[in-house]
């Protein structure tokens, strides 16, 4: 009753408010926003968005939420001055929350369908309304997989998996998967009941095969909601029985050697395990057996070639094979290696006449895997292909031959022939035989020969121009030697001094019982001394000397040339003195140095009235072939230390010089060691000061140099009465001095200059080697 009331109530309400918007001239509007449509499972709780604005701002009177669905109509709750009123089935479930969302508790299936949300402003007499909808999940039941078959399988059966699912809204989607990969093949179309709820679909295995056994086929029901319902699963693991499939191992391996111990093992693949396995010895269509039981290996110790053969296991667990594949047998080759034994026989020796050929000497062998033969001759290691044979005989061929048995790592097996060979004598070497030999030399003849029986003679014979023999015997420049060897024996035709008349064709013949041969040796002279036997030519005790001589001739041409490199590099780097320099003692100095420095003074017009420079002043210790003087004075010597000799006294006009002028070092810098071969980048320039008493108010210095010949000088003048004066490398000054080479500079001034003047080295202007007199002017 209170409920009927309350809608009467709301209903006056609602007509009093469209009464006044009717005479009342009021712009208002409400205005309401739902959220998005809702799904919820079933017993859950779920909350309807709704939300509102009024313009301009005023009081909501009335919010209402109604349900439709495609059966039904109805109330849900209605909210009036703050108080709700909740309607029929949402009695206690239902209620309006934040600002207008409807929440529901426990959903039922009944309550999915629309709502419809309302929000009314009386004093406006304003309204709208916002529809929402809400879908209810039910969950199916967990899927389940029934068999066609209610107990294990057999291989080659036919066999249905089938999985149904009940109860679920949505109704789920069945999928097949062996183990976790999907399956595509023997999947049907699932079958549906709505009404019933139920999904069934069935996988197909046919034929089942060993393959299937303890498969794991999984069915997945999946409703497509996966935050609010769980994939469900059910498994189904596949027990198959099939034949036993047998195969065998080895070990080592197939292939054993004899004394060995060989392990067979059955290795049986079946549902259910085996209930009996044989081992059999097979031969042919029969077979013998060798162990039955359970045991899966067969051990055969110290397995011997008799053993050789085929073996089989037979498998049986009482499932009848459909197949030869699972016919539950496995067979294996066995091989037994064992060493190699020579089974022929041989009477010895084999004798041949020289010349003749050997009928083929076969030599046989057994063993596993069969053997290699191979004959080697004893002492020469020389190889043969079995049978051994020769087509000609020589005495090369006699001798002792090794049949070889070999195969894998086993111990050889050998076996001995002889071969003697008889006959004529056999004198090795080319025909004839080149023999030089130094004038005056001792010169020896050798003449090998193979024969058996040995020679019973042995001659030497000189031949004429008409090629008559003339017999050789030991006496005068000749001797003859012998000595027997295993094989033969050797004749030696020395000759104690080579001369001209011993050139010729000489013949060694050997004769015994079978027959004879001859060979002859063409002996000439050359300019080495050698000895030449049947065999080639030898170097008569100089062959190692000349050698020596040739290696110690090399390497002295090489150790100059290494030493001429090294001096040539110290030379370029000024590490060597020039040549011809002489040497000087303690600090540089040179007695025998007559190289000359002089410096006149005169007037414009050449006559020498200038006045004398007071000193003169070097800027280092110089230690080179140079000196300075004063005026037409002269001061020879290394240094500018104490003058050898006096400074001369006279002027140009025999007048008498007062007061000469002195030299004196004006560092206290250690002495320098210049070197005339070294690069001028390398030394200290040179300075040299003149001092004068008074300036020269007009005049001309001239600087004469006597330098010998290989000297270079550069100069250059910068101002006025100064000069720069550069001794280049190469200087080079011998002992004494003959012809030498004049070079003047004449520097003029007719402006005042400093009383002092600068002679100073330094790379400026070269002079070369020349006998022209060169004058700069400044």
């Amino acid at each position: 009753m209170a409920g009927r009331a309350f809608m009467q109530l709301s209903a006056v309400l609602a007509f009093l408010a469209s009464f006044l918007v009717l005479f009342v001239d009021i712009e208002a509007a409400v205005t309401v926003s739902v959220g998005p449509p809702q799904t919820v499972l079933k017993g859950n709780t779920v909350v309807l968005q709704c939300t509102y604005s009024v313009t301009p701002a005023a009081q909501v009177d009335i919010i209402t939420w109604s349900f439709t669905s495609s059966s039904e109509s109805r109330e849900v709750v209605t909210m009036l001055a703050n108080t709700q009123s909740v309607f029929g089935t949402y009695e206690g479930r239902a209620s309006i929350t934040e600002q207008a969302s409807l929440r529901i508790e426990n959903v039922g299936e009944s309550d999915e369908g629309s709502y419809r949300c309302t929000v009314k402003v009386l004093s406006q007499g304003s309204a709208d309304t916002k529809s929402v909808d809400l879908t209810v999940l039910v969950g199916a039941s967990a899927p389940t997989i029934v068999s066609t078959v209610n107990s294990a399988a057999r291989a080659g059966d036919d066999l249905t998996l089938t999985c149904r699912s009940d109860g679920g809204k949505p109704l789920p989607t069945l999928t097949w998967f062996n183990g976790s990969q999907p399956l595509e093949t023997g999947i049907g179309e699932p079958t549906t009941n709505e009404g019933a709820r139920q999904v069934i679909r069935d996988l197909s295995l046919s034929p089942v095969t060993r393959f299937d056994d303890q498969t794991n086929f999984v069915c997945k029901a999946d409703q497509g909601y996966p935050d609010q319902l769980e994939v469900q699963t059910a498994e189904q693991v596949l027990d198959v029985q099939y034949p036993p499939v047998a195969s065998i191992s080895s070990n080592p391996n197939s292939s054993v050697k004899e004394t060995n111990t060989l392990t067979l093992t059955c290795v049986v693949q079946s549902n259910p395990d085996p209930s009996q396995i044989r081992w059999l010895k097979v031969s042919g269509d029969s077979a013998d057996v060798l162990q039955t039981g359970l045991t899966t290996t067969y051990v055969i110790p110290k397995i011997n070639r008799s053993q050789n053969g085929t073996y089989r296991c037979e498998a049986s667990n009482g499932v009848i094979p459909r197949d030869r594949e699972a016919d539950g047998q496995a067979t294996v080759n066995i091989d037994v290696f064992y060493a190699p034994k020579i089974s022929s026989s041989f009477v010895q020796p084999f004798r041949v006449d020289f010349g003749s050929s050997l009928p083929a000497v076969t030599c046989e062998a057994e063993g596993n895997p069969m053997p290699n033969l191979q004959w080697v001759q004893v002492g020469t290691g020389r190889t043969f292909n079995n049978p051994l044979s020769f087509a000609t005989m020589t005495y090369g061929e006699e001798g002792t031959f090794t049949c070889v048995a070999a195969a894998l790592d086993f111990p050889q097996d050998t076996v001995n022939v002889t071969i003697d060979v008889k006959g004529r004598p056999d004198i090795i070497g080319d025909r004839p035989a080149a023999q030089e030999f130094m004038e005056g030399k001792v010169a020896q003849v050798v003449c090998e020969i193979q024969a058996d029986p040995r020679p019973n003679k042995v001659e030497w014979f000189l031949l004429d121009s008409s090629d008559n023999r003339a017999i050789i015997t030991t006496g005068g420049p000749y001797r003859i030697m012998q000595e027997n060897l295993p094989n033969g024996m050797k004749s030696v035709l020395k000759i104690n001094s080579m001369k001209p008349e011993h050139s010729g064709r000489y013949v060694c013949k050997a004769t015994n019982m079978y027959g004879e041969d001859e060979q002859y040796f063409d002996v000439t002279l050359q300019a080495e001394d050698v000895v030449t036997t049947a065999r080639g030519l030898y170097t008569d005790n100089g062959s190692d000397a000349t050698l020596v001589i040739i290696i110690v001739v090399v390497v002295l041409l090489l150790l100059l040339l290494l030493v001429g490199i090294g001096l040539m590099l110290a030379h370029k780097r000024g590490l060597l003195p020039c040549k011809g320099e002489p040497e000087t003692g303690k600090g540089g100095r040179d007695e025998n140095v007559t190289n000359e420095f002089s410096i006149e003074m005169a007037d414009k017009d050449k006559s020498p009235t200038a006045p004398l420079p007071s000193r003169v002043e070097s800027s280092q210790y110089i230690p080179t072939p140079l000196v300075a003087a004063s005026y037409e004075a002269r001061l020879s010597g290394a240094s500018f230390g104490e003058p050898r000799s006096p400074v001369g006294q006279d002027k140009p006009d025999g007048k008498k010089v007062n007061s000469p002028a002195s030299l004196e070092p004006t560092t206290e810098e250690p002495p320098v060691q210049m070197s005339n071969c070294r690069p001028l980048s390398q030394q200290k320039p040179l300075v040299i000061r003149l001092h004068f008493p008074e300036k020269p108010p007009s005049s001309a210095v001239k600087i004469r140099m006597h330098l010998q010949d290989g000297v270079r000088v550069a100069a250059e003048t910068t101002s006025a009465l100064k000069i720069r004066i550069n001794l280049q490398d190469g200087v080079r000054v011998p002992s004494e001095t003959t012809d030498p080479d004049e070079k003047t500079l004449l520097l003029t001034s007719d402006s005042d200059s400093e009383s002092d003047t600068d002679l100073e080295s330094s790379p400026i202007v070269d002079y070369r080697e020349s006998r022209e007199q060169r004058t700069v002017d400044d």
